[in-house]
């Protein structure tokens, strides 16, 4: 855990009123700026030197000689993780001043596990003067101890400062999906001190393996030492999303504690408990969220969407707590349960079937103990009597009940490329870094944004879907409104009212209260919103079955399985 003590002045300004500490006391990283044969050293040299820009370092030059001290370079070169500049008639070597990305204040041990988010990028910042070249990487965090063979070397001992290696950790056969740690590797002889063991200062896996050489974890607890020593600061990155700075100290005991002997970094991860769907707290399409570290370390729940204009589509898109309320339908079509449907009261589209009568008054046809039967929202009529809708209905897998009705919201939707449909709107997939991860043992498709279950070894056949390693109906456990048959995944002759003939079914014409299948949606075209397009041909995805909610916000529930991490990191 992070140890808080007062906090040392030192020659840099901080932000913050506490510090890390070893065990004895000692606040790291110390030295976090000094000089190296006449160059700016240090931590925060080294971050003053990442930027957005190649070649580009927020350091100052020393200040003129002799003139006005307003003079002096105050390092603004580019867009950079920290700046240093200099005081008039002071060391030239050695800045006073810095803002930004502080290697003191912002100093942390933790997390101590990552989520992959995207496709991921390592990359060496510096290797410091160190004697050692270590080699760094990543594991499966399982809850013990990683074993050697479950170490991945990403970044080698010959891998120069600068370099970077991607890595696409969803396709990657020894990720076991959920979280990862990280680890550096030293070539230390455990017997002769801070020396390279046999002489040879390279790690390798193969050398630890035969007692050449110590390991450091992420998490801790799993380090060598017994004193607890601390090997791994952890910095979120002030200027790039999902990018976190590893910089390590590589001497078994400690050493001089200036954490510049590997300073990684790593792109595509979010801190533990981020990259997760959650739940705002705000009515409809508002309590869309992804789960993100915010600059305390805190988790916070990050909205997705913002309030639009409600159109026919069974969401509440002005975020006003009533959904499809001031939607509006072309021509004689009504909004009716997310779909712009034909009217029967103009008398060309006659009710059949069940539905044998037209309710005038609402424009759609319904059986004729509900003619002229007036319920309130939320509310239905079945067998003349208003009942609750969506009481004790389970809907088949992917599709939610609206209106006591079985819907699937994200038919019809059309997502752009990296997009997925869920609950009828549109979200960036997993494998995008604005995404939802997928939650074990559920792998990414990044090629489609969806989530699948990899237990089944080939896609499932239409109407089903992918369950511990099984192919099983989409009509699973479901309970249809009002009594109905699950044939293929879908309720039939199930409608609007609550009826348990003609159906509501987009593609069926026979008996169908709309007459001509006609379901349209209108008004709203869900393609440029921002995390989950439908991509059920494998029937592996990870949507979540409809269940009894009969408004967005439980269905925002259901889909989001009830995340809602509101923990610090």
């Amino acid at each position: 855990m992070k140890t808080w003590t007062p906090f040392l002045f030192t020659l840099l300004i901080s932000s913050s009123a506490f510090a890390v500490t070893q065990p004895n006391g000692k606040t790291i990283p110390v030295q976090s700026v000094y000089c190296d044969g006449g160059k700016t050293a240090g931590l925060a040299a080294v971050f003053a030197c990442i930027c957005e820009q190649p070649g580009v370092c927020n350091i100052g030059d020393p200040c003129p000689g002799n003139q006005d001290p307003n003079s002096c370079d105050k390092g603004q070169k580019g867009t950079c993780e920290t700046t240093l500049w200099h005081n008039w008639n002071e060391d030239p070597c050695i800045p006073k001043n810095l803002s930004g990305l502080d290697p003191v204040a912002d100093a942390d041990i933790q997390p101590e596990t990552f989520r992959p988010v995207c496709p991921m990028q390592f990359r060496i910042e510096s290797r410091g003067t160190a004697m050692f070249r270590d080699i760094f990487g990543w594991y499966n965090v399982t809850g013990s101890k990683p074993s050697l063979d479950d170490l991945h070397v990403m970044l080698d001992c010959n891998t120069a400062a600068g370099k970077t290696v991607e890595l696409d950790l969803q396709s990657e056969p020894a990720y076991l999906g959920g979280e990862v740690g990280f680890f550096l590797a030293t070539p230390q002889d455990p017997n002769h001190g801070p020396t390279c063991a046999n002489g040879d200062c390279c790690a390798t896996l193969d050398r630890i393996k035969k007692g050449e050489g110590f390991v450091y974890y992420s998490e801790p607890k799993y380090n060598p030492d017994t004193a607890g020593q601390i090997h791994l600061l952890i910095y979120d990155s002030r200027i790039s999303d999902y990018k976190f700075y590893f910089a390590w100290e590589d001497i078994y005991g400690g050493d001089n504690d200036d954490f510049t002997d590997l300073v990684t970094s790593v792109s595509g991860i979010q801190c533990s408990g981020g990259g997760l769907p959650c739940d705002t707290g705000k009515p409809g399409i508002c309590s869309y969220g992804i789960t993100e570290c915010d600059s305390s370390g805190a988790i916070v729940c990050k909205q997705v969407f913002a309030p639009s204009a409600e159109t026919c589509d069974a969401i509440d898109n002005d975020c006003d707590g009533r959904a499809d309320n001031d939607a509006t339908c072309s021509g004689d079509r009504i909004c009716h349960q997310g779909r712009c449907v034909k009217s029967c009261s103009s008398g060309e589209f006659p009710c059949q079937g069940a539905y044998q009568q037209c309710d005038y008054t609402s424009g759609l046809c319904v059986p004729s103990d509900c003619v002229g039967v007036s319920c309130d929202a939320d509310k239905v009529c079945r067998a003349g009597k208003c009942v609750a809708p969506c009481e004790g209905v389970v809907c088949p897998w992917g599709q939610s009940c609206i209106g006591d009705v079985c819907l699937d919201l994200c038919e019809g939707v059309s997502c752009a490329p990296g997009q997925v449909c869920r609950g009828g709107a549109c979200f960036d997939g997993c494998g995008q870094c604005s995404g939802a991860t997928c939650e074990a043992p559920l792998r990414c498709d990044t090629a489609s944004g969806e989530c699948f279950d990899p237990s089944c070894a080939s896609p499932c056949p239409a109407g089903q879907h992918c369950e511990s390693g099984d192919c099983v109906s989409n009509c699973k456990d479901a309970v249809c409104p009002g009594g109905a048959s699950c044939v293929d995944g879908r309720c039939q002759g199930t409608d609007a009212s609550g009826s348990t003939d003609g159906g509501f079914d987009p593609g069926d014409t026979g008996g169908n209260p709309l007459q001509d299948g006609g379901v349209e949606q209108e008004g709203g075209d869900n393609s440029g919103s921002s995390l989950y397009s439908k991509g059920e041909s494998s029937g592996c995805g990870c949507r979540v079955a409809g269940s009894v909610s009969s408004t967005l916000g439980l269905m925002n529930l259901l889909w989001f399985g009830l995340w809602l991490v509101r923990r610090r990191r």
